[in-house]
C-alpha cells in the first residue's frame, strides 16, 4: 500500500509519454519524408529544422522531467513530475507541441509551411497572458500611498487597525 500513488503517477507519465511518442514520431517522420522529396535545398533544410526546435525541446523537457527512474531492482526512485496536470507549463508544452504537428501535418498533406504560421500563437498567448497578470502586480505608485498613509512610528498592525475605524460602521438591529 505504501508508495502507491507514486506508482501510479509513474504509470501515468509512461503512459502519457508513450503515447506523446506515438504521436509525434510518425509525423516528423512523415515530415521530414516529405520535405526530402520536395526541395532538396540546404535553406528548407535550415528552415524544417529550425522549426522543429521547438517541438523538440519540450519534448525533451517533458521526457526529462516525467519519466520515473528505478534503481537496479526495479524499486521507483522517483515517480517524477505529474504530466496529466491541467495547467502550468506542463499543459502549454503539450500545446506547443500540438501546434508543431499541426504544422508537419499540413506540410505533409498541403506540401506548405504556412501552417507553421499556427506557432506565432505562443508568444502571442505568453503576452496575452503577462499582460492579464499586470493589475494583480504591486507598484511603486501603490507602495507609495500605503507609506503615506502610514503614520512614522507605527507598525503594520497599527495601520491597518486606524485604517479599519476609519471606516464608517453600520449597525443593524
Amino acid at each position: 500500500m505504501a508508495g502507491k500513488s507514486s506508482k501510479k503517477q509513474a504509470q501515468s507519465n509512461l503512459l502519457v509519454l508513450r503515447n506523446l511518442y506515438v504521436a509525434t514520431i510518425p509525423v516528423v517522420l512523415l515530415a521530414s519524408t516529405r520535405q526530402w522529396i520536395s526541395k532538396r535545398d540546404i535553406v528548407n533544410y535550415i528552415r524544417f529544422i529550425l522549426l522543429h526546435l521547438p517541438l523538440l525541446g519540450c519534448i525533451y523537457v517533458l521526457d526529462s522531467s516525467g519519466r520515473p527512474k528505478y534503481d537496479s531492482k526495479n524499486k521507483l526512485i522517483r515517480e517524477g513530475l505529474d504530466l496529466s496536470q491541467s495547467g502550468g507549463l506542463t499543459e502549454y508544452m503539450f500545446d506547443v507541441i500540438y501546434l508543431s504537428l499541426f504544422g508537419d501535418l499540413g506540410h505533409i498533406l498541403f506540401n506548405t509551411k504556412k501552417f507553421w504560421y499556427a506557432l506565432i500563437l505562443v508568444p502571442v498567448y505568453a503576452i496575452w497572458k503577462i499582460y492579464g497578470l499586470m493589475p494583480s502586480l504591486p507598484t511603486a505608485k501603490a507602495k507609495d500611498g500605503d507609506d503615506q498613509h502610514q503614520k512614522p512610528g507605527q507598525s503594520k498592525r497599527q495601520a491597518k487597525l486606524a485604517k479599519r475605524q476609519d471606516k464608517v460602521q453600520v449597525k443593524y438591529r
